[in-house]
């Protein structure tokens, strides 16, 4: 924005130099007209005599036997006159050709000055085109500094409510009373053996760091899996959902308790098809994807937490399952050959 500030006053200080060039190029050309208009008025004037002086020679006629008999002056004098009238006339027909020189100089001035003052009014355009799109770059630079200032804003804002988010889980799992009907060992008998959410392919790893459409960044506590809408969301062990609506920071979210403070998160599902209360066994569909669910994160949610503290999902997750959806889009995946390498 300095860098900017720092031209800009240069382009409008060259602007009043140009202009005050123009100023100075406009009076010379006025000058060169008032000259040329005199000029020209002495020019006409002389011709003007002129024509007088030649008409009255013409009237007056040659020296012949009738002028020398009937004149009162002598032949020497009406010879001296004749001859001095021919100067007159021979002054006159000069004093034209001075004034049509000097006529044709100044023309040839005011022709230079003129073509000096179309450049510089070029320059004058070409200055004020560019302090144009300097102050229209300026004003952008402006918006885009207050854009910026409030979607960082933003971002610290809901930086803050997703933790808030993460917190108001942590502490709803830990309220959950520890006596269920639920099998309280399934969960962990069946660890590496689990079916993921969806069948899809796994974009983001454990505590891998992410920045969102928002531009926000932060390090998953989960995974995240790609699927193409309409496909179902299913609970990846028996248990019951504990929490079933809309998660602020998360969307549309499942909470399983799946005994001894065993619990999956499942968010940003378009539809939910469970309800809270509601008892699940593996595989129990309990929602649908969407595109509306994923407007600012790719992918479905899936979080496993034993208490507070959240566990790589991928150690559950069966590997075979995970390895055919990594063949089955091998150029779509990125990170899944490492994580099911890691699992096996």
């Amino acid at each position: 924005m300095e860098i900017l500030d720092n031209k800009l006053i240069r382009h409008h200080e060259k602007l009043r130099e140009l202009e005050e060039k123009m100023k100075e190029q406009q009076s010379l050309i006025d000058r060169e007209e008032i000259a040329l208009s005199k000029v020209r008025n002495d020019k006409a004037t002389v011709e003007e005599h002129l024509k007088k002086r030649i008409a009255a020679y013409y009237t007056m006629g040659d020296i012949g036997l009738l002028n020398v008999t009937f004149s009162t002056q002598t032949l020497p004098e009406l010879l001296t006159f004749h001859d001095a009238f021919d100067t007159l006339i021979q002054y006159d027909q000069n004093l034209i050709k001075v004034y049509l020189k000097t006529i044709q100089e100044i023309e040839r001035t005011k022709t230079t000055l003129d073509l000096e003052k179309s450049v510089l009014q070029e320059f004058i355009t070409q200055t004020v085109a560019a302090s144009e799109i300097l102050e229209q770059t300026q004003t952008e630079k402006r918006l885009l500094l207050t854009h910026v200032r409030t979607k960082a804003q933003l971002h610290k804002q809901a930086i803050e409510e997703m933790q808030q988010a993460s917190e108001a889980l942590a502490q709803s799992m830990i309220t959950v009373k520890s006596k269920s009907q639920v099998s309280e060992e399934g969960f962990l008998t069946n660890k590496g053996s689990l079916p993921p959410p969806v069948d899809g392919v796994i974009i983001t790893l454990f505590q891998q760091e992410k920045v969102n459409k928002l531009g926000i960044s932060r390090q998953s506590q989960g995974i995240e899996l790609k699927a193409p809408d309409g496909t179902q969301v299913v609970a990846v062990a028996e248990g019951e959902v504990i929490f079933s609506g809309y998660l602020r920071g998360y969307g549309n979210t499942i909470i399983i308790h799946h005994g001894l403070q065993y619990y999956t998160v499942t968010a940003r599902i378009e539809k939910l098809l469970a309800t809270k209360g509601q008892k699940v066994k593996a595989e129990t569909p309990i929602g649908i994807m969407g595109d509306t669910a994923i407007l600012f994160d790719e992918g479905i949610y899936f979080e496993i937490r034993h208490g507070r503290q959240s566990i790589d999902p991928i150690i559950w997750l069966n590997p075979n399952r995970l390895s055919t959806l990594h063949e089955h889009s091998t150029e779509h995946s990125t990170g899944l050959p490492n994580a099911v390498s890691s699992v096996q």
